[in-house]
């Protein structure tokens, strides 16, 4: 049985509906007639692990039973989140050496935390083969009790996999954010070192120490270099990937009809050297993947998630394990700016959920689980919002919701199989790079949260300022890890771009010669390959040999600047160069087509055998995500020029707002998403290839237009949020 089609076909829509503590029934009948009369079709409980299991052997499923048995009688169907953080108290006792260890050598006891309120946070460590054992009964007992229950669609198997205690609310002390340093985990990292370097003579040379036996091998604490701690975070994300494994394959042992998923915590909480997700990896443990996603003021970041979790599945199905309905005030930072808090501050319109849902449906998402229905009332999350009242009352953002269903119903068969084109663009998404700045923001900072106002990780910020500048330019960017561009992929690619590409191995420096070599174009800005193989600086940047393809180098006396304008022959770029002025030396036959304002060189383009090259001495898209403006809309188009690529679709929006267009693909028609993400209106012409459609019908407001050149142009005026939906039918 293919469980990752049917979950798509079945496509769900819904609600997380977990209360920690009151676990009576007495809102059921209302909350779930409501649900359903919004347009619901599902709704993901939290099976907590010490509820059902509080003594060893003994199971009590009576409350997922029930609330499984009225969500049913409802019309919703049923997604069961494996609590395994509720740990019960029982096993911290039966496993007292599997407790996690941080680097700063805390050791934890159970404790509860806001969405594990029933204690037993933050579980044990999952290296543990012993605890692994205990889980495997508690998912035996699970799993054969649902076995053959069609309503349940499919088991999350662990909500939100990171290093768990890495989650703590308000801690700021970096080693207690980096985890697991447990007997077990050590031992485990010693055979994975053991099988990456062969010997201990060869992991001496390269980490430069003198251990005698493996016995003395310890994984870092303090950073020294970054050499042992890329090996120790890469270890952490295949064991992290291991530990999924193991729960999805377990549960299918006993149940191989079962359909299991996963959902990574929400991107901007927790850096991936804190959280160790290496999505790539986590991809292929269960039949689905998602991501909880919440920002509702900076679209590009669950944007830029989305087009992530669809890479790793190359081009794939994936679902979103949780998204907001707003939350409250205990959040707001009282600081310069009061939106300078997070995003679970904000409360959220009816109209903005509409808006969300349908951006994360445009960009591949084949399911979509709200958090949540009501509001919590019980733990530090109390006096968020949801779709309900706190008592459970309808709200306008239950409007919203139906008004969404009633539409998204009428096409959900066809939206379900039709999946995002192929991209002829793709961003590098390089762990090495990822690793190294994280170690050092880390302990600059002290906390692994990535916000917008004072974020400190300029690879995260990078990431998500090349993904606006392609949200802008109609461009659907793939992205591609390492591995896959060593091994030949990027060739389907006409364009790659490199955002603060910090590493590169001489292994990716061939890779990238070889594409450009062959035709490919790459756009990277500052600081590219300034640490090389084995997590060295490079002696000469950027290494890997890249100095030839971009024809230049870049020397070790760079300028360091606030904000700084840069200029060709006829134009002036405000305050698009930011943090770093580098001073490259320019090699012939490569040209220099934007200066700093002390003259020197600050954009350089190259031809390097059938492949073009651009290269910006500064973090140019680190900016464009602080600072984004007209300016570095237009430089962006002055790199896009000097490698000779234009993209398919045009937008003309003279105000500059943020206008989102996608497309999906499926056999018989195509569907077309234009969506305002400003709270003002926006007047603009889109202009796409049409060649193969015949007729152009607007969804959303019943009307049809037909089709007769192969190019078509629509003059558009969207209200603030507004989100329009076309569908194209085939000649």
């Amino acid at each position: 049985m293919d469980h990752t089609k049917k979950l798509q076909e079945i496509f769900p829509i819904g609600t997380k509906y977990s209360a920690y503590r009151d676990r009576t029934d007495r809102h059921w009948e209302k909350d779930f007639s409501n649900m359903k009369a919004c347009g619901m079709d599902t709704v993901r409980v939290h099976a907590t692990w010490g509820t059902i299991e509080p003594d060893e052997n003994r199971f009590d499923f009576t409350y997922y039973d029930r609330i499984a048995e009225a969500a049913v009688r409802h019309g919703l169907k049923v997604i069961f989140t494996l609590y395994l953080v509720c740990t019960p108290e029982w096993v911290f006792e039966k496993h007292p050496d599997s407790r996690y260890v941080s680097a700063g050598e805390t050791v934890w006891t159970p404790h509860q935390q806001s969405d594990a309120s029933t204690g037993g946070w933050p579980g044990l460590c999952l290296d543990s083969e012993p605890h692994r054992e205990t889980i495997r009964n508690f998912l035996k007992a699970f799993t054969e009790h649902y076995k053959g229950n069609e309503d349940i669609i499919a088991f999350d198997i662990f909500h939100e996999p990171t290093e768990e205690p890495s989650q703590q609310y308000y801690q700021n002390d970096w080693k207690e954010l980096v985890y697991c340093y447990c007997e077990y985990s050590k031992e485990k990292f010693r055979r994975w070192l053991k099988e990456k370097y062969g010997n201990l003579e060869r992991l001496n040379e390269v980490w430069t120490r003198q251990y005698q036996n493996w016995g003395q091998v310890q994984p870092p604490r303090s950073v020294g270099m970054y050499t042992d701690w890329l090996d120790w975070k890469y270890f952490r994300a295949a064991a992290q990937a291991d530990a999924m494994r193991f729960l999805s394959d377990t549960i299918k042992s006993y149940d191989e009809d079962r359909c299991t998923v996963v959902h990574t915590a929400i991107y901007e909480t927790g850096h991936p050297v804190v959280t160790s997700n290496d999505h790539y990896l986590l991809a292929e443990t269960t039949d689905m993947i998602g991501s909880s996603m919440y920002d509702a003021v900076n679209p590009e970041i669950t944007a830029f998630v989305c087009d992530l979790l669809r890479s790793v599945n190359h081009n794939g199905p994936y679902w979103i394990g949780e998204t907001g309905t707003g939350a409250g005030p205990m959040y707001v930072f009282v600081g310069e700016r009061t939106e300078d808090s997070f995003c679970f501050s904000l409360p959220i319109s009816g109209k903005t959920i509409k808006r969300q849902t349908w951006g994360q449906i445009a960009r591949g998402a084949k399911g979509i689980l709200f958090w949540g229905w009501r509001p919590e009332l019980s733990t530090v999350e109390t006096i968020s919002l949801g779709f309900t009242e706190r008592n459970g009352d309808w709200t306008e953002r239950c409007d919203a919701l139906k008004e969404f269903t009633g539409l998204f119903g009428k096409y959900k068969e066809k939206i379900a199989r039709a999946m995002a084109p192929e991209s002829e663009v793709a961003i590098l998404y390089n762990l090495d790079s990822i690793f190294i700045e994280g170690l050092v923001s880390l302990g600059t900072s002290g906390s692994c949260l990535i916000r917008k106002q004072n974020r400190f990780y300029k690879d995260s910020l990078a990431f998500m300022g090349a993904y606006k500048l392609c949200m802008k330019n109609l461009i659907q960017p793939d992205f591609i890890n390492k591995e896959r561009a060593q091994n030949g992929e990027l060739e389907k690619y006409k364009l790659l771009i490199i955002p603060y590409g910090v590493s590169v191995t001489s292994e990716l420096g061939a890779a990238l010669e070889t594409y450009v070599k062959g035709g490919g174009r790459i756009i990277s800005d500052g600081m590219l390959g300034y640490f090389t193989d084995e997590a060295w600086g490079a002696e000469i940047c950027p290494a890997g040999g890249l100095d030839q393809v971009f024809g230049l180098d870049v020397k070790s006396d760079y300028q360091v600047i606030n904000e700084e304008n840069l200029k060709d022959a006829g134009h002036v770029y405000e305050n698009i160069a930011k943090v770093t002025a580098e001073h490259m030396e320019v090699k012939q036959g490569a040209d220099v087509f934007a200066s700093f304002e002390n003259g020197r060189p600050a954009a350089v383009s190259n031809g390097y055998g059938k492949g073009k090259t651009a290269y910006v001495g500064t973090l140019f898209f680190a900016n464009a995500m602080w600072n984004y403006s007209k300016h570095t809309n237009a430089f962006f188009g002055k790199l896009m020029e000097e490698v000779e690529y234009r993209p398919a679709a045009q937008i003309s929006c003279p105000g500059g707002e943020l206008v989102e267009v996608r497309m999906l693909y499926g056999e018989q028609e195509a569907f077309l998403f234009v969506i305002n993400h400003e709270n003002k209106s926006a007047e603009f012409e889109l202009a796409f290839p049409c060649s193969v459609y015949t007729e152009l019908r607007d969804i959303t407001a019943d009307k049809t237009s037909v089709l007769t050149n192969d190019r078509a142009v629509l003059r558009l005026s969207l209200e603030a949020e507004e989100v329009k939906v076309y569908m194209l039918e085939r000649r």
